[in-house]
């Protein structure tokens, strides 16, 4: 990406100008951070400190334990906070570009690019198949070569796609993400297993209903969405979606909310359903052949339900 390359370049100078007026920046990612989130923040931290900017990768909230189990397998946990931020800490946002905290907004670097509108002075929202695509094309641009930083990205394509499975995997990616599984001599059928993510559905159904959380504010009622990724062969399953749509329907009037969008990824079969439940209209649900993004089957009919 050199189109970014002065973008990129704007926020090393505005993070280290913060940094030398005595400031703290933060690298953070989205509440219920998934993996993308995680790894983005890491990479970012590392980014910077090749410039010599000191940063800590910090969240509001904690993962889930999927997400949690994969990074630390990645060796991606020791040193990061899940206790929110102190009151003067500049937020850094990556794999995000909105944030619900009081925080300064420094800058945002995201793969969404859909509204609201980023916030930060310098904002370097692309669209790609994970955000920490994203930060591996700005270190590329500023002419940084770091295998480190290259093989995370590979990591956060795979677990931000179901192994590349999802619509919002770009397939000028795959090339690329050949040659490194090759050069780094990562084991594919491992990653790809990572990558589907798959939950436990044993789990309790409660606990189910919050994986992948994400809250959106179109209007003056927030909206939600959570997404799990299930092998649909489990004979429970039909079970466990009803338990899964009661808890989300107790939650979405204890949250004052107007829409809840609940993914359910079978990304072994690459299909999808997205039960969309309303908190006048009840539950509607729609199949797809293919598996669900957010940005492209959610977050549309999420802002015209609201």
């Amino acid at each position: 990406m050199p189109e970014i390359k002065n973008s990129v370049n704007d926020l090393i100078e505005l993070c280290r100008r913060a940094v030398e007026q005595g400031e703290r920046i933060a690298v953070t990612g989205h509440d219920a951070p998934d993996a993308d989130s995680i790894i983005s923040a890491v990479m970012m931290k590392k980014f910077l400190k090749k410039f010599n900017i000191e940063s800590e990768v910090c969240f509001g909230t904690r993962p889930d334990g999927v997400t949690e189990r994969d990074m630390r397998s990645l060796g991606l946990m020791d040193g990061i906070g899940f206790e929110g931020f102190s009151r003067g800490d500049l937020l850094l946002l990556v794999d995000h570009h909105k944030s619900f905290y009081e925080n300064r907004t420094l800058a945002s670097v995201d793969h969404h690019t859909t509204a609201p509108e980023p916030e930060g002075e310098v904002t370097i929202v692309k669209s790609a198949s994970s955000c920490g695509r994203v930060i591996f094309d700005m270190a590329e641009s500023v002419g940084m070569a770091d295998p480190w930083l290259e093989r995370l990205a590979i990591y956060s394509v795979y677990l931000d796609t179901q192994s590349c499975r999802s619509p919002k995997f770009k397939v000028a990616d795959k090339e690329w993400l050949e040659k490194g599984i090759e050069k780094y001599g990562i084991d594919k059928a491992s990653l790809e297993r990572m990558g589907f993510c798959l939950n436990d559905i044993d789990e309790d159904a409660e606990a189910l209903s919050m994986y992948g959380y994400k809250k959106y504010s179109f209007s003056s009622r927030p909206s939600f969405s959570t997404c799990i990724q299930i092998d649909s062969a489990e004979k429970k399953w039909d079970e466990k979606i009803e338990e899964i749509i009661n808890s989300l329907q107790k939650r979405l009037i204890l949250e004052g909310g107007s829409v809840w969008a609940f993914i359910v990824n079978m990304p072994i079969e690459t299909r999808s359903d997205i039960y969309f439940i309303n908190s006048l209209s009840g539950v509607d649900k729609i199949s797809l052949d293919r598996l669900a993004s957010r940005s492209r089957d959610v977050i549309p009919i999420v802002s015209i339900l609201q």
